[in-house]
């Protein structure tokens, strides 16, 4: 072989390791198919329970001299998941209902209708919370054990407050949500290890918020407020058919100010507030 023909020979040969190596995940591999770990922990019919911390609080009107927060009502319930999924190497979807069911606390104050004196309040409040959402996937892997699933998501919220003791009354406050979202997820590498860890952003916005009570015939309208939600999953497939999960996530959404409407005690406002909600749950994936 003469020199130019040798020179061409080892040009062939570092293109062909360029191209196995350093462009193994080149643009056509970056969207790849998501690995079957990740689609497995991402499907199924699933179950789950766990702890439901709640945290709800009105704000007072800036200026109004009034008591921050206005009331408060937290404390633990029990959570309870139920929903089916799939995630396939490009698309998936996954349909789900939340529901929390137990007593919290209540602090916040009563007010005399005579000198509108306030006087601090405690008490237990029963307390159901429910929330039904649909999620639309998308999803790639840019690299091996890796997936970037991006989504889009609508959803209902329910929440049923019942004070109990003197003064006591019930309000149910109900809203729509959506946003967009985005879920990394992670498979172990090492082959027999089946773990797979999802870190989880959600954003959007609340809108047709309203709350209605047992103290009144009108509906409190509330303002449509930003809602977001964030959290982490870990997933262990011991059978290709069977996904033991455990989760974490925290929610936090506002409602915004009504207007001036009626009560069997007078003209009322429902203030702005606040509501965090931090679940986690251990459950079960099942695949027919």
């Amino acid at each position: 072989m003469n020199k130019k023909h040798l020179s061409l020979a080892w040009a062939a040969a570092l293109g062909a390791g360029l191209s196995t190596s350093a462009f193994a995940y080149g643009v056509g591999d970056f969207f790849g198919p998501v690995p079957t770990p990740i689609r497995q922990a991402m499907s199924g019919l699933s179950v789950g329970v766990g702890p439901f911390h709640q945290n709800y609080a009105e704000q007072a009107p800036s200026g109004s001299g009034e008591p921050n927060p206005l009331d408060t009502q937290t404390g633990n319930i029990t959570a309870l998941h139920l929903g089916f999924s799939g995630m396939g190497s490009h698309v998936g979807f996954d349909v789900a209902y939340n529901a929390g069911i137990g007593d919290t606390t209540y602090n916040g104050y009563l007010q005399n209708t005579s000198n509108g004196a306030l006087t601090p309040s405690s008490s237990s409040t029963h307390s159901f919370s429910a929330d039904g959402h649909v999620t639309v996937r998308g999803g790639f892997s840019p690299t091996k054990d890796f997936a970037v699933i991006p989504n889009v998501f609508i959803g209902q919220h329910g929440w049923h407050r019942a004070l109990q003791g003197t003064g006591g009354y019930t309000e149910n406050y109900y809203n729509h949500y959506y946003g967009v979202g985005l879920t990394l997820a992670g498979a172990v590498p090492q082959p027999g290890i089946p773990l797979v860890l999802q870190v989880k952003y959600k954003a959007g916005h609340t809108s047709g918020a309203y709350m209605n009570s047992t103290i009144s015939n009108d509906k409190a309208y509330l303002g449509s407020k930003p809602w977001t939600q964030y959290g982490v999953e870990v997933d262990y497939t011991p059978l290709s058919n069977l996904t033991v999960y455990l989760s974490y996530m925290h929610t936090k959404f506002q409602y915004g100010q009504s207007q001036v409407f009626q009560t069997s005690i007078g003209p009322a406002v429902e203030p702005n507030s606040t509501t965090k909600q931090n679940v986690t749950l251990v459950g079960i994936k099942y695949r027919f």
